[in-house]
């Protein structure tokens, strides 16, 4: 019979593991269903042809003009010199130019050119950045969901916990042994606790749907972090030495400059309105005519007759006065390049400030963590104690119920600790830079399935 038992408990905990979603597949799910990152995808690729529309202006410029005409002449009266001539004249014709304009000097086209080579370059930067961001979004949204489950269980562990006081309490009342407030005391206790297990459902659901935005898929279990999770330290362990990576790589900050650089060829651009510029130009026509009944008109004889004319000339266009409109875009071009240069250094500093909060955050964390630890330690023990004296009259049940509340709370705050240090991990790495797909795949080792390690522990003591 236990043989049949544990083969059962086996299959229904596989197929539980087999529904059990990691971090590595969902955040598979957002690359292609995101949104946001699917959004960035298509502006960058939109922005990057800025580059060859901007070339295109110095590349030769060859273009074509053709007009086909037909005339129809009559003469009415006597014509004294030619007897012979037609009374009516036709004559068809076409003729079609080719045209060749090739830039020598403009340096407003020059300047154009280099400021889609930095627009390019920051959609780069910008993608990179909204990857990273993914990364960071992604976890924060699955262990946030992990938090509600531990919240839950807490909850779900309280309610029962004050339940079983409150009936204990009733009973002990129906023989005299409690008070009505006593009674009061410990329904209005299972009261709070249903309230906040139902809280924590909606907030358990709410996450979830939170996480359903960004893939798409709705979750129904994730696999848990592992009780085992090491709690490291940043390596090196030196503020300065992450503050200094994350202004050289942070990649917002990387998008900041170029977008300066950006502005600075637009200021460039728009001076350009004052200075000349030179353009060579080439011109082939040539002309056909054919009279029907009649002289034709280019060579004065009957029949189809050609003309070719060949050109080429150097334009140079020398501005002299626009009403001051160059000078106009050129101050609003500076004012606009001083905008950028001050988002630069608003993003830098908040870097700044989020790398080192980040990497105090994670120091902190792994002395919040081992104290929550024994916070729970303390809080179980002191309640124990508690319950044995309240059994022989020396606590009240008043104190009994305080203590359990205070071993929730540190439930409840062990699991916040815990999760905010792993996002502070990540959102530490987001800063500097460095935060790869490695990264999520080392976190995702530490992943396991609560249910089936419970059941491995259950065989093993069977």
């Amino acid at each position: 019979m236990k043989i049949k038992l544990i083969f059962l408990l086996t299959i229904c905990f596989s197929h539980i593991a087999a529904n059990a979603t990691n971090l590595l597949t969902i955040y598979h799910q957002a690359l292609l269903n995101d949104t946001i990152y699917q959004q960035a995808i298509s502006q960058r690729l939109s922005t990057k042809e800025e580059v060859p529309i901007s070339l295109a202006a110095l590349l030769p410029n060859l273009s074509a003009n053709t007009n086909p005409t037909v005339t129809r002449s009559g003469f009415s009266g006597t014509n004294l010199n030619d007897h012979f001539s037609p009374r009516n004249t036709t004559i068809r014709s076409y003729g079609l130019t080719l045209t060749l304009t090739q830039t020598v000097f403009n340096a407003a086209q020059f300047a154009a050119v280099a400021g889609s080579l930095s627009v390019s370059k920051g959609a780069d930067a910008i993608i990179n950045a909204a990857l990273q961001n993914l990364m960071v979004r992604v976890a924060s949204a699955y262990f946030a969901i992990l938090k509600d489950e531990d919240n839950l269980s807490y909850n779900e562990a309280a309610k029962l916990a004050y339940a079983g006081e409150l009936d204990q309490v009733r009973q002990q009342y129906q023989v005299g042994l409690k008070t009505i407030t006593d009674v009061y005391t410990a329904q209005a206790s299972y009261d709070s606790a249903v309230a906040s297990y139902i809280a924590a459902q909606t907030t358990l659901s709410n996450d979830k749907e939170n996480l359903r935005v960004i893939t798409g898929v709705y979750y129904p279990q994730l696999s848990s972090l592992s009780e085992a999770f090491p709690l490291t330290t940043p390596h090196p362990a030196n503020v300065e030495a992450w503050v200094n990576t994350a202004q050289k790589q942070n990649w917002s900050i990387k998008a900041a400059q170029y977008a300066v650089n950006t502005s600075l060829q637009n200021v460039r651009q728009q001076f350009a309105g004052h200075l000349p510029t030179v353009s060579l130009e080439g011109t082939v026509d040539r002309l056909y005519s054919n009279s029907i009944n009649g002289y034709n008109t280019l060579e004065d004889r009957h029949g189809p007759a050609t003309e070719t004319d060949k050109a080429i000339a150097i334009n140079i266009n020398l501005p002299l006065f626009s009403g001051g409109s160059v000078i106009a875009q050129t101050q609003q071009a500076s004012y606009n390049y001083q905008v950028t240069q001050h988002q630069l250094e608003q993003i830098v500093r908040n870097t700044i400030n989020t790398t080192r909060q980040s990497y105090l955050n994670v120091i902190s964390g792994v002395s919040q963590i081992s104290a929550d630890k024994q916070a729970i330690k303390s809080n179980v023990s002191s309640l124990r104690g508690m319950e044995v004296s309240y059994k022989v009259g020396t606590e009240t049940l008043v104190n009994v119920l305080d203590q359990q509340q205070k071993l929730f709370l540190a439930q409840t705050q062990y699991a916040t600790d815990r999760y905010a240090f792993v996002n502070n991990i990540l959102l530490l790495k987001e800063a500097a830079g460095t935060l790869n797909f490695d990264d999520l795949r080392t976190l995702n080792i530490w992943l396991v399935d609560k249910k089936s390690q419970n059941f491995r522990r259950l065989s093993r003591n069977r």
